[in-house]
């Protein structure tokens, strides 16, 4: 206290009340954003190694949704996204749609699963528009995620708990989906690279939420694909003695490496290796269904 009334008079340089007060109020202006802003680090801290929104809104003495829409504006995008916003452009939509799966995630105590991501892009932008078309919507998301999931408590690699309910793969999805927005040759990462993402993955909470709806995936896939618009194809050599413009079939990119040849087409490394993640995943769903 004795800091802050030498700090006011310091900065107020005159004795007059009324110049000591206006002074006053400025300083305790800034002393109260910066209590804001420290506050506001610990729990960007705590979210980081996902504590949920209930037990840090125990911790501050109010309700969890109080905490949430006091800090969750400035936090849940950079959360879920990490990275991946650093290389790509994303637009406001899909960060609407990040925001409400986050949303969607606390209501469950839950760290963002792909069934959550399901229900955020149910929101705002290409990929509400694909599901309303199929019938998918919020209630019978949230009636089928009650269905199929049960809440589990996981320990990481550090010996942290976390409770899960669906798969806890939301971070991961994103990270798909702005690879795909980034091999197609596209600036922009929207919500129609995110639900492609979760409607190829036949192992995925939201695959799973899909199929119990009766959703034919073939459909969502050819609308989403009607967003997506044509690859964006570079026109660059490929390796020595290669020809100029020739790329990946599948997803049209011409710098990721050797090309692997067959009859009329090319496929490269990556999209090699992510043919293999959905057999291993078809694989897997064999031998547990």
């Amino acid at each position: 206290m004795r800091a802050l009334v030498d700090a006011v008079q310091e900065r107020a340089g005159s004795d007059d009340p009324l110049v000591l007060l206006e002074t006053a109020v400025v300083v305790a202006g800034e002393t109260s954003e910066a209590a804001d802003g420290l506050v506001e680090h610990y729990v960007g801290a705590a979210r980081a190694v996902n504590v949920s929104w209930t037990v840090i809104g125990e911790r501050l003495g109010v309700s969890k949704q109080a905490a949430r829409q006091k800090f969750a504006h400035r936090l849940e995008v950079s959360d879920l996204v990490g990275d991946a916003a650093e290389s790509m452009v994303m637009v406001p939509r899909l960060s609407a749609c990040l925001q409400a799966a986050q949303a969607a995630a606390d209501a469950d105590d839950s760290v963002v699963g792909t069934q959550h991501l399901l229900l955020g892009l149910l929101h705002v932008g290409a990929a509400a528009t694909i599901l309303d078309q199929l019938g998918v919507t919020r209630d019978r998301v949230r009636e089928s995620g009650v269905r199929l999931f049960e809440p589990a408590v996981l320990v990481d690699g550090e010996g942290r708990e976390r409770r899960v309910v669906g798969d806890g793969e939301g971070e991961h999805a994103v990270a798909q989906a702005r690879r795909l927005a980034a091999r197609r040759g596209q600036s922009q990462f929207r919500t129609e690279h995110l639900l492609f993402c979760l409607a190829v993955d036949p192992g995925s909470s939201a695959r799973r939420v899909l199929n119990d709806l009766g959703v034919d995936v073939a459909r969502v896939k050819k609308g989403i694909e009607e967003w997506l618009g044509p690859v964006q194809r570079r026109h660059r050599r490929i390796g020595k003695g290669k020809e100029a413009g020739r790329g990946c079939s599948f997803c049209g990119c011409t710098d990721l490496g050797p090309l692997i040849a067959g009859p009329g087409v090319w496929i490269c490394g990556d999209c090699v290796q992510t043919s293999l993640e959905i057999l291993r995943s078809e694989q897997r769903g064999l031998r547990t269904g």
